[in-house]
């Protein structure tokens, strides 16, 4: 069962990345529906049964530091991790010790000493590092803070409190975005438009899609088709492009009928036109020129040649490329640094990669060296010296 599971995991990946490609130039369009945000809650729990297989935490030796006794877990962030157990979800830190009793629907990782917490009435406020409400569950849904402020949702309509819990922009958005460096998006009527912190729109709601500042320059869609606005909402870079992304060390990704090509923040043209185009990481971005993938610099140069049925993201100057259906690993600029022999692979963090073997999942250090053998039903990445793992 455990190789069917990984055999289904790795087409399922394959088929994520035949389209990752559309979805890169398209991924930025996070003014999310109503419906979506629902989703992104926990599921109801009243039919609750226990998972046969427990989940715990590994040390980067592979050795269980936390026993596998939980329903499901999360990462640590801020000391604490979530756990579920028994239906109810609560935190532990990394002794294993429970410091949240479970008896929470839902709950999220703590940012800046508060995290957000569903009831079994389906409301949500902030507890803290103690469990006790700081901010009372009164809300259909709330967002991490951000800036000093977090948006709430109330009869449907959005607003912002502060972490007094006042409301300090009244509800009166029917999508709002987070504050990010004193803006966020919003939408009072029919369009999208950027806020400051007052509420105020100071860029009126005039387009169909609006994102947050990335290099000074703002994307937006207008009347189908997408353009760069500067800060006072004055047209920058013309609208004329299919789709396009932020800009990400000034560069930005772009479509005309040509295919997908980078821009900088003057509008220049700086690559040639490939059939798929997205950032990289690490000031690469990877391309598909209709056979193969590699990837390009910010001038367009070739920095890893177009010979190969996939790569991923760079993650610690290392990249997984996938050849005969196999995956391997070589550096930034294209050099390999293992041959491809991996069935499945992830992106390096904290210097261990997840690889599949035919035995299972385990985890190979940058030079791809065998580090922590196959030997878990089920292993996720490292986070803060600790990977989550689920035990027959």
């Amino acid at each position: 069962m455990k190789y069917f599971n990984i055999l289904l995991a790795l087409c399922f990946l394959l088929c994520c990345y035949q389209c990752q490609s559309d979805q890169a130039t398209e991924q930025s369009e996070s003014n999310l529906s109503l419906e979506e945000e629902l989703a992104a809650l926990p599921s109801k729990q009243s039919d609750f049964e226990e998972a046969t297989y427990k989940w715990g935490y590994m040390n980067r030796a592979g050795i269980i530091q936390i026993p596998a006794r939980f329903d499901d877990v999360r990462d640590f962030q801020q000391g604490l991790a979530a756990v579920q157990f028994k239906g109810q979800w609560g935190f532990i830190d990394k002794k294993g010790n429970m410091v949240i009793e479970p008896q929470f629907k839902g709950v999220w990782a703590f940012q800046e000493g508060l995290a957000r917490a569903l009831t079994w009435e389906d409301k949500m406020g902030f507890i803290n590092v103690v469990g006790k409400w700081v901010i009372p569950a009164d809300y259909e849904q709330v967002q991490d803070f951000s800036g000093g402020l977090a948006r709430v949702r109330l009869d449907g309509i959005y607003g912002y409190i502060n972490k007094q819990g006042t409301l300090v922009i009244p509800t009166k958005f029917v999508q709002a975005s987070n504050f990010e460096n004193g803006l966020a998006k919003a939408k009072a009527l029919k369009k999208y438009g950027l806020i400051d912190s007052t509420g105020n729109f100071i860029i009126e709601e005039n387009y169909d899609k609006i994102d947050l500042p990335s290099a000074g320059l703002i994307r937006a869609k207008k009347d189908g088709v997408y353009g760069f606005l500067d800060k006072t909402g004055a047209t920058i870079i013309p609208f004329q492009y299919k789709n396009a992304t932020n800009f990400t060390e000034e560069r930005a990704v772009v479509k005309k009928e040509a295919g997908y090509f980078l821009i900088d923040t003057k509008g220049e043209k700086q690559s040639s036109a490939y059939n798929s185009l997205w950032y990289g990481n690490e000031g690469i971005w990877i391309a598909e020129n209709g056979k193969n993938f590699g990837a390009i610099d910010a001038d367009g140069m070739q920095v890893i040649p177009f010979l190969y049925q996939q790569l991923l993201p760079l993650s610690e100057e290392r990249t997984f490329y996938q050849s005969n259906q196999l995956w391997g690993i070589m550096d930034a600029m294209g050099n390999k640094i293992s041959s491809a022999e991996f069935g499945l692979a992830w992106g390096h963090q904290e210097g261990l990669a997840r690889v599949a073997f035919y035995e299972g999942i385990g985890f190979v250090d940058r030079n791809g060296n065998l580090q922590i053998p196959p030997k878990y039903l089920d292993v996720r990445d490292f986070s803060g010296g600790l990977a989550r793992v689920q035990v027959q």
